[in-house]
Parts: C-alpha cells; structure tokens; sequence
C-alpha cells in the first residue's frame, strides 16, 4: 500500500530499512475475508436472457470469521488462570489488567481472533497519569524493522487521524537493546493518509508527552503474537500468517456452493406458465345485465409466468426438482477441507441446509485439533509472560513465580472415551456395533459379523436332560424312605 511505501521511502534516508514487501498488500485482503464482503469477488454480474447484465451479491458463510473466532475459543477461555506465587501480588496483577481502561478478560480474546483473523499483533504498556495501560495493535499499524529469529526487538506503530482536510501520521518507535527501552515519536502531516508528507513538532501537537522515553529494564514493554505457523508468503519477515491465509481458495469453493445452494430454491421455484392473453380482463354480464371486468388469473401471484406462443393451449406447470442433498453434501466436503486445511481436524464443521454447525463433542489428546491447540498456545503463553513481567515491573509488584494454567477442560484422553462408552454400552445407551465401530474402527458389515461370532459363543445350550452322575441316578431323599 502507498502509506506504507512512503514511510520506507523517507525512513531509508535517515538510515532506518524497514523491509514491507507485500505483507500489508496481503493483510488488507485478509482483513476483506475476515470482513466477510472481498469486492472482487462477492460482486459479479450475471448476464440476463434479453442479453442486459445485472449486479448480483453472493451470499456467504463467512468461514474466515468463524475460523478466527473458533481459534480464540480453543485457545482461550475464562477458565484461564495466570497468577502469581501470593494470593495478594495475583489480586494486585488483576486489578491492572482488568480495570476498566484495560478490560483484559474482553479485549485480549478479541485480541486472539484479529491475531489469527490478520496474522500478527502487538500489545503494548505503559503508564499514562500513574495508570498503567495496555494497549492491543491490530498487524497493519505494526512494522517490525529489528528481529532475530523471529525475535523483534525494534518495531514503528502507525497511527492515522484528520483534522479538517489535513491527515496526520503518528509514528511510534519501540526500541529495545542492551537493556533499554526507547519510546520516540514523530508527527508528519500531509493532503491525504496515502502519503506520509512532511515532518511537523510532535511536541507542539502533543506537549504533555514525553519524547523520547528511555527506561531500563529487563524486558521490553511491547510483545508481538502470532500464530505458530511460518510465513511462506514471505519467510524472511517477522510478520505473521493468517490462519486461513493459505485457504482463500477454499473459502471461495464453500461461498460459491453456499450461494448455489439457496439460489437453486429461488430458481426451483414452481411456475405455471400461461398465455399472455389469458391475463386479460374478460367483460362478464350477471343476470340483471350489470357488467364488469373478471381477471381468472391473481396478477400478483408469482407463480404464474405469462409468456407469448401459448394461444389455444392449456397451462403448462413447471416443477424442478432441487439439488437440496447434493449442495449440503458438497459444502460438507469443502468444509472438511478448510477445517483439516488449518489445523482443526475433519469434521470440526458440518453444514445441515439450515446452519452451519460447530462440533461440540469433547477433544482427544492424539486429534489434530489438540495438536494445534498446543502448537499456538506457546506463543500466546511466551506473550503473556512478558506482559505479566512488564505489569510487575510498572505496578513495583515484586514476584518469584508467573503460573498461566490453560483451560483443557475440553480435552479428554482416547482411555476414558473408551470407559465412558462402554459404561453407554451397559446402559443401553449406545450400541455394540455402534461402539464397534467408533472404538475398534471396524465398518458395518464387520461389526455386524463380529457381534454374530460373539453371540454364537456365548449361547448356553440346554439338553432336555443332562446326566450329572455318569449315568447313574441320584437317590432322592423320598427314594431312600420307599426302600425303608
């Protein structure tokens, strides 16, 4: 983008090489996705049968968006507990982060979705009036231009606002090195928000802000995130990826399917097809000689269809049969695709004609989805480290151990699944061919062959008699007193 050209374009002169590439290029149309409206591809136009075109809208089941948030659900939820090692230092921590100026427990999940939805983020502290604020950047207000191994240590924060018709561009740098933290800022004004323009006073703008800020810590007081996956846009940026970065293609096959699909209703729809002549009034005389005008046909029905050829014919009815299986089939299979494609395993998603569902059954330790669960935790739980630590450090709470705990309560190993559906078995809540064929992985028709088997060894076959004393009868008591 233009902006982002021109701020490389003047920093190079003062020695600083921020490398943007086309990584902001490609965040704008993951924000579109994510958005759920790309212009170059929800509208299209459709040429009609009189040879016009018209503008059409393709519906959409916004799978970006529900990627992202399903992502933040994984990975974070309520149940998260970060403390530290004294009940009265974790109650300090809490009333920093959820404050109402921070509100944590709201603004850091949010923040988890615009991570996976754009591919990077920053959060940032800093005290503003003794308070101790945090502050969440979205990926194109970050330009990293300082990193070691995926490390950034030097980065620029964009901020944009008009007054009238003048645009001013407020860049931020974050430095850390040998210890120490620097806060710059700079003011450039100009004609419109493309161009960066030309350098004015920050302190004239802003004069109860210091400029610059330098502080001695262990810790620099920004942290990037984002997901565990490697950029293969560009590999040697710093940037993230976009969870669904490398499944656009997917999220135009389902969107595609989607708008079929209800589009096959609008145009299965019944039609009966007449004369154009029969939509004429017809001069009718009632037994007294008073005359009007009687239409057979109700002109604002839309089920009638008057076309021209159909002189002396009867009406014609035209009933299409609808694709409705063989759409939801075919979105099923594309969200299967998407939904392995990113990490979250088969069968995450699954479409029924009416919604799109989540999968709500309990996760197991060996799915993929737990995997991933893992693999992009470790980032979030290195961010919040730092964070703490610079929280801490701000507030002068004095600690010796950070515990971030993550909720895995949806987490359950293959051992008590099995436990738990044999338990259903004993009930009668769950069948034995069914459990044969979830648990041992079995097909029908084996299952149906092995419960044959067990049922066959385990008759008990009673004889009408059986001979217990090798032949010999057994004197009865009532035998014994005969014989006395």
């Amino acid at each position: 983008m233009d902006i982002y050209k021109s701020i490389q374009e003047t920093l190079w002169k003062s020695s600083i090489n921020i490398p943007v590439g086309d990584i902001y290029d490609m965040i704008e149309i993951w924000k579109s996705w994510y958005r759920g409206n790309v212009n170059d591809f929800h509208y299209y136009n459709v040429q009609l049968a009189d040879g016009t075109t018209t503008e059409c809208e393709m519906l959409t089941l916004n799978m970006a968006k529900k990627i992202s948030e399903d992502f933040q659900k994984l990975l974070w939820s309520e149940k998260v507990k970060i403390s530290l090692d004294d009940e009265k230092k974790t109650k300090q921590l809490w009333t920093v982060l959820d404050n109402k100026k921070n509100n944590f427990s709201i603004m850091f999940p949010q923040f988890i979705e615009k991570v996976f939805a754009l591919g990077t983020g920053a959060t940032i502290e800093y005290k503003d009036q003794d308070q101790i604020m945090i502050d969440y950047i979205d990926a194109d207000l970050i330009i990293p231009y300082s990193y070691q191994n995926g490390v950034v240590t030097d980065m620029i924060v964009i901020d944009q606002f008009k007054e009238g018709k003048v645009c001013y561009t407020h860049l931020t740098y974050h430095d850390y090195k040998d210890g120490i933290y620097e806060v710059r800022h700079e003011l450039y004004k100009s004609k419109d928000s493309s161009t960066l323009g030309k350098l004015v006073s920050f302190e004239e703008k802003f004069p109860k802000v210091k400029n610059p800020y330098k502080i001695q810590t262990s810790t620099p007081h920004f942290q990037i995130l984002r997901p565990n996956i490697v950029n293969n846009f560009d590999l040697n940026s710093p940037m993230g990826l976009s969870i669904f970065a490398n499944h656009i293609d997917k999220l135009k096959a389902i969107d595609k399917k989607y708008d079929s699909f209800t589009n096959e209703f609008d145009m299965g729809k019944k039609r009966i097809l007449v004369d154009k002549s029969a939509l004429r009034k017809n001069i009718v005389a009632d037994n007294e000689g008073n005359i009007s005008n009687v239409s057979y046909f109700d002109r604002n029905d839309k089920v009638y269809q008057a076309i021209n050829g159909m002189e002396m014919q009867p009406i014609k009815e035209i009933d299409f049969n609808l694709r409705h299986q063989e759409h939801i089939e075919s979105i099923n299979a594309e969200l299967n695709y998407l939904s392995a494609g990113v990490g979250l395993g088969q069968n995450y998603y699954s479409f029924d004609g009416v919604s799109m569902k989540t999968a709500t059954e309990v996760i197991s330790e060996n799915s993929d989805t737990y995997r991933a669960k893992c693999n992009h935790q470790i980032m979030i739980k290195d961010l919040l480290y730092d964070l703490i630590v610079v929280i801490c450090e701000l507030q002068n709470i004095e600690f010796k151990e950070i515990k971030i705990e993550f909720d895995d309560s949806i987490i359950e190993d293959e051992n008590t699944k099995r436990e738990k559906a044999q338990i259903e078995v004993d009930k009668g809540l769950l069948s034995k061919k069914s459990y044969l064929m979830k648990y041992k992985g079995m097909t029908e028709k084996e299952a149906e062959e092995e419960l044959q088997r067990i049922n066959e060894e385990n008759k008990i076959i009673m004889p009408e008699s059986i001979d217990l004393m090798n032949g010999e009868e057994e004197e009865t008591p009532e035998a014994e007193e005969d014989e006395e």
